[in-house]
């Protein structure tokens, strides 16, 4: 991955630089004016650019990434010292990904913002010049609010019914796809031109008390231990909350009962890192983590649905996590 950071301040681009330093697969250049940039495209494509707001060649959020965009059609991010909710909407509609407090960067939350950047860059690309502004693209979107509403209600009164009828194991698959199908139309509406600052001890007491239910309805001693930080995300609170129930769902619905599951979150150097362990080797490897269509037959649909859909809305790749196995027990380590 190859980062261009335009930035006119030495403290500033030392700090990103030395931040990066041991990310091995980022590759980062730095350049103090957009002509600097320019002139070093010969070194090489770029896949990602970060510019800085307040620099002396700046006019305007439109003039930088006309201009950009005469020699690149990378993603581009503005990094500022506290921008306005204003700056980063005129940001947003002028064809920038997304806005970011310097204090926020880490390479956590940059990666994270390269993966969100990146894919919505991708999808906007693919319609030709003109075809779609960022305005017709949330009108889309809004456009979904019924169809969504109408798939929710419909679970929800077959999830009565089934309740009603004694019938708790179709119920408990229903309530499984109600939780999704919400966790898609939120993931679909949510703001990634902004980041969030979390209290992951919040976070992790409200999930709790959400799958705890599923712990108990499986009979799987689930314990979450937390400490009182925060860390910055790119989209809302409620988006990382998601995350991370679907993602303790999905690794409970592979349990049996008798089995443990124990969650605790721990401050990392850049942000919060999350030690799961489950007493079952229900995933072999990272490379099954994120390719769970090669996972043994003891990780069903729903366990499946639920661990991918966190990974994709707590917008984590491969570089964050470390997984292994250890006499059948299954170690998660996601930095986030």
């Amino acid at each position: 991955m190859r980062i261009h950071y335009v930035e006119d301040n030495a403290t500033d681009a030392a700090l990103l630089t030395t931040m990066v330093g041991k990310e091995g697969d980022i590759d980062l250049s730095i350049s103090q004016r957009i002509e600097d940039f320019e002139a070093s495209q010969e070194q090489g494509r770029t896949d990602f650019v970060l510019l800085d707001v307040c620099r002396p060649d700046a006019v305007s959020i439109e003039d930088d990434i006309r201009r950009i965009r005469a020699f690149t059609d990378a993603p581009i991010v503005f990094v500022t010292g506290g921008g306005s909710d204003q700056f980063r909407l005129e940001a947003f509609a002028s064809g920038a990904e997304a806005v970011i407090d310097k204090d926020d960067l880490n390479p956590n939350l940059l990666r994270q913002l390269i993966l969100n950047s990146t894919y919505r860059h991708r999808v906007m690309s693919e319609f030709p010049e003109g075809t779609l502004s960022s305005r017709e693209m949330k009108s889309s979107i809004e456009a979904l609010s019924g169809p969504f509403a109408y798939v929710e209600m419909s679970l929800q009164t077959l999830l009565e019914t089934m309740e009603d009828a004694g019938r708790h194991n179709t119920a408990d698959y229903v309530r499984h796809l109600l939780e999704t199908v919400r966790t898609i139309r939120t993931y679909s509406q949510d703001d990634f031109s902004k980041t969030s600052r979390t209290p992951i001890h919040e976070l992790l007491l409200d999930t709790a008390k959400i799958v705890s239910q599923t712990a108990r309805r499986r009979g799987v001693d689930l314990v979450m231990e937390t400490e009182t930080t925060w860390f910055s995300q790119i989209g809302s609170t409620p988006l990382a909350s998601l995350g991370i129930q679907h993602l303790i769902s999905g690794l409970l619905r592979a349990c049996q009962k008798g089995d443990r599951i124990s969650v605790r979150s721990e401050r990392d150097e850049f942000g919060i890192a999350l030690n799961i362990f489950v007493s079952r080797d229900v995933i072999a490897s990272k490379d099954i983590l994120f390719n769970l269509i090669d996972a043994g037959p003891s990780l069903g649909l729903d366990s499946k649905a639920s661990i991918q859909l966190g990974l994709t809305v707590l917008g984590v790749t491969r570089e964050q996590t470390d997984v292994h196995v250890h006499k059948g027990n299954l170690f998660i380590r996601i930095l986030i």
